[in-house]
């Protein structure tokens, strides 16, 4: 898990002392910032788990730097506390409409700032916790297609920036159909997760793992040659078959189809997402079980090179 860090950002150097004091064990690490420039600064190193802001500071204003914090895409999601010592309605109002999370008055009361400092740290958490789930495939522990596409594109981003390769590779189950039909969905969703872990087992660290929708997962290896890829897709095919799957009439023969695509500079994410999916329904019009290697773009005057495993 990571470290959890607690950011303030007051010009009065008492106030540092007295959260030095009051606040230890509430967080990993507490930083100091004593005004809104370093803090800026502070929080898009650091990122703190929450900020706690005073308003009133010479200069940029705890209001303009809370402004720039949630204009940030790195900041803009860090809880923010403001420490007040004017406690009008209409400026802890100001306060709470920029986009601060709670405030505490000046002199503070250290068990309150505490209080209010635990309650922002759980939202932060429970919101991260959110933020992952729905990037994740509930029944194969995968990332989901969205989360693909946003690999895919940073993927292609690198590429296009200093030529760092990679390759997709889509896996389809073979007749998934008959298996629901035949057994019902219940093993339909063993066979799911099963393969999921045979997917993510065959991927390293630097790799993305999918379920990209059904019965299909998508991989994302960077910095793969074909040849890494094509090696790839045939040790999950293998351990695909390997899988005992237990039915009521014995065992279930399971096998998948794959389509392997190599980025080639200037492709777009789509194009390249493309070849694999054409690559991966000529291994199922070649009789499935097989890979298939996603050669140039359909019109080039080449034909995909299809391997039986």
């Amino acid at each position: 898990m990571a470290e959890t860090k607690l950011l303030l950002i007051d010009d009065d150097p008492a106030v540092h002392d007295l959260a030095d004091f009051h606040l230890e064990g509430l967080a990993g690490r507490l930083l100091h910032a004593m005004d809104a420039e370093s803090g800026f600064a502070l929080a898009e190193a650091e990122l703190p788990s929450v900020i706690v802001l005073d308003i009133g500071m010479p200069g940029t204003d705890g209001y303009a730097a809370c402004r720039r914090l949630k204009d940030c895409e790195r900041t803009r999601d860090i809880p923010v506390i403001f420490l007040t010592a004017d406690r009008s309605p209409e400026r802890v109002a100001e306060a709470l409409d920029i986009g601060g999370s709670d405030y505490v008055t000046k002199p503070f009361v250290p068990v309150e700032l505490r209080a209010r400092i635990g309650v922002a740290m759980r939202t932060r958490r429970m919101i991260e916790m959110l933020r992952v789930h729905a990037r994740i495939d509930a029944l194969t522990g995968l990332v989901n297609r969205g989360a693909f596409d946003d690999a895919l594109s940073r993927a292609a981003a690198l590429f296009a920036r200093d030529g760092t390769g990679y390759a997709v590779v889509m896996i389809d189950v073979d007749h998934f159909k008959r298996i629901n039909d035949t057994w019902g969905h219940g093993v339909g969703d063993e066979v799911l997760r099963r393969l999921g872990e045979v997917v993510a087992a065959g991927c390293r660290r630097t790799d993305i793992a999918a379920r990209y929708g059904g019965e299909e997962f998508a991989l994302i290896l960077n910095r793969a040659t074909a040849e890494q890829a094509r090696r790839t897709a045939r040790r999950i095919l293998a351990a695909v078959r390997g899988l005992e799957i237990p039915v009521p009439s014995g065992r279930l023969d399971l096998t998948c189809s794959a389509g392997v695509a190599v980025a080639a500079l200037g492709d777009t994410p789509a194009q390249v997402l493309a070849r694999a999916d054409r690559a991966l329904y000529q291994a199922k019009d070649e009789g499935r079980d097989r890979l298939c290697i996603g050669g140039e773009p359909v019109g080039a005057g080449t034909r995909d090179a299809g391997e039986r495993n």
